[in-house]
């Protein structure tokens, strides 16, 4: 993934797909160094776009749509709307969708809200190739998110990926490693490899919870593990883990964004 982690094995058994791991660490890098100075509204929008774009291209990420696509990896929506889809990738065995905002303002909740209709019209569109790949969502935002809209990203499944927390594919990634566990963390990493997969989840399983809901009464995803996830994991452990890579390598996320935007860092 980039210097300072890769010289940390990771256990086979439970990882997440490599491709997950890769979006959420560029994406991570993407959020938090570009910068965009001078453009505003929508030009600012598409700027942001075409640097995930041009990162794919010098990575190797297989980027399957962009911005103006109206379909999803191919699917049209059971509705006949032609939502855009920011960034489609397209693997053999699973689909991410990407939505990606660079805003001067909050997020509002209408963006994860349409974000998350857009899968589930595209996806209840009946398209067999998009239906029997798991569906992965990502929202990137270069701004913090609220803790509202980090509570209905883990409700849905979908990645929210910040400025100045680590994402959770790359804190289970981490947990799983052989990096020596930082001390003070609330959850032992054993119980964060374990949890992570469920939060991290694709849309048609959420949709399979959605059927137990309504028909048993149960919760999509505890409250309890939501804040549990955005306090002790995020917040409280996310952190120590940050400092304890800055320890291994203070420049570690900058060497990543140089290497996916073509810059030299100085030595």
């Amino acid at each position: 993934m980039t210097a300072v982690l890769d010289q940390f094995e990771v256990r086979r058994e439970g990882r997440l797909h490599p491709l997950l791991y890769r979006l959420a660490l560029y994406g991570l890098a993407l959020a938090r160094f570009w910068e965009g100075p001078g453009l505003t509204g929508p030009t600012r929008g598409r700027a942001f776009e075409e640097a995930l774009y041009d990162a794919c291209a010098r990575t190797g990420l297989p980027l399957r749509e962009r911005a103006g696509s109206r379909t999803l990896r191919g699917a049209a929506t059971a509705s006949g709307f032609g939502h855009e889809s920011d960034a489609v990738f397209a693997a053999a065995d699973l689909t991410v969708h990407v939505e990606l905002k660079h805003l001067s303002h909050p997020v509002a909740k209408t963006d994860l809200m349409v974000f998350n209709q857009k899968g589930l019209d595209f996806l209840l569109g009946g398209d067999p190739q998009l239906r029997r790949r798991p569906l992965y969502r990502m929202f990137v935002s270069g701004t913090p998110l609220s803790d509202d809209a980090r509570r209905f990203a883990l409700v849905w499944g979908i990645v929210a990926i910040e400025p100045n927390r680590l994402p959770l594919p790359v804190l289970h990634w981490l947990a799983g490693s052989t990096m020596p566990p930082p001390r003070g963390l609330r959850i032992p990493p054993e119980r964060i490899w374990q949890r992570v997969p469920a939060l991290v989840a694709p849309l048609q399983d959420r949709l399979r919870r959605m059927a137990v809901c309504v028909t048993a009464g149960e919760e999509v995803v505890t409250r309890g593990r939501i804040e549990d996830a955005l306090v002790a994991l995020q917040d409280g452990d996310g952190a120590l883990m940050w400092r304890a890579l800055e320890a291994e390598d203070p420049l570690w996320l900058e060497r990543v964004w140089a290497d996916l935007a073509a810059l030299r860092l100085a030595a």
